[in-house]
């Protein structure tokens, strides 16, 4: 990383009026420091990106053995519809959430409970550690093939999409996990990709504290295709990434723009997802 002078930083940092306007690119430059020193402080490869134990450059995801381990992969008994694990020993193939129907999407895919990763995702998600990304891309390209050898052929996408997050909340943050995990996994999987052309048009609350019937409420026609672009899903097949998925709210409210603007079908992949009670949900290591 490049020496920073903070005495330097701070002589050139504006003073009286002009700091006002200088204040969001000082703001930038801040960020990109702190992002710099937590490079340095968790470089990819050397610590695991789940526990922070020191690991060697060739665990795979950056996991240690421990971790990988704990997971619970979502390869075992699965929503057949979302991907969620389900965690009994019953026959049922839904989650409760699918189970009462009305869901636009076509299919989902899980790859892990997000017990196990919660704070690997806080990093990821708050704490600008955007180099989880390739580790997390990396997973999902891997769930994938697991999923195309199950059934015995990939699924049909023409479309990468990330699910958008709000402007302003970007601007704040930095950047969007989605998009960072999604681009990534475009790479990966040779696929067209397009940050820009789903937008998410006004803030919504934080989904974690309310119901499955606020949640759907919260995101309701929350999301538009670009100004001058309402065309440009018509007859594709889209797969939409994000970090986590809980009763699918945010999926359907994107779905349902997509499917509007003449999508054929829109599934999704997501890194994590609560598992819908009961038992063990296996994992992936046998296949990955």
């Amino acid at each position: 990383m490049k020496n920073i002078n903070l005495k330097e930083l701070a002589k050139a940092a504006p003073q009286g009026e002009a700091a006002a306007g200088a204040a969001p690119a000082l703001r930038r430059l801040l960020k990109k420091t702190a992002k710099a020193a937590l490079d340095l402080l968790y470089p990819p490869s050397i610590y695991c990106i789940a526990c922070g134990n020191l690991i060697d450059a060739s665990r795979p995801y950056a996991l240690c053995d421990a971790c990988r381990e704990r997971f619970g992969w979502a390869n075992d008994r699965t929503c057949d519809k979302c991907g969620k694990p389900l965690r009994d020993a019953g026959a049922r193939t839904l989650c409760a959430n699918c189970a009462d129907g009305g869901q636009l999407f076509e299919k989902g895919c899980v790859c892990v409970e997000y017990a196990d990763c919660r704070e690997l995702l806080y990093g990821f998600k708050y704490g600008g550690r955007t180099y989880y990304g390739a580790h997390i891309a990396r997973v999902m390209h891997d769930r994938l093939l697991w999923e195309a050898h199950a059934h015995g052929a990939p699924p049909q996408i023409d479309l990468l999409l990330p699910v958008p997050m709000y402007g302003k909340k970007e601007r704040k943050r930095g950047y969007n996990q989605a998009d960072v995990a999604g681009r990534q996994l475009a790479r990966l999987i040779a696929l067209p990709y397009d940050r820009t052309l789903l937008e998410r048009t006004r803030s919504t609350r934080v989904m974690s504290s309310l119901s499955a019937e606020e949640r759907g409420a919260n995101v309701q026609g929350a999301f538009a295709l670009a100004r001058g672009r309402e065309e440009a899903v018509r007859g594709l097949r889209v797969m939409l990434v994000d970090d986590i998925f809980t009763t699918g709210s945010t999926i359907d409210a994107c779905a349902e723009t997509l499917l509007s603007a003449g999508a054929v079908s829109v599934r999704f992949i997501v890194f994590a997802a609560g598992a819908d009670a009961g038992t063990d949900a296996g994992d992936l290591r046998g296949a990955m």
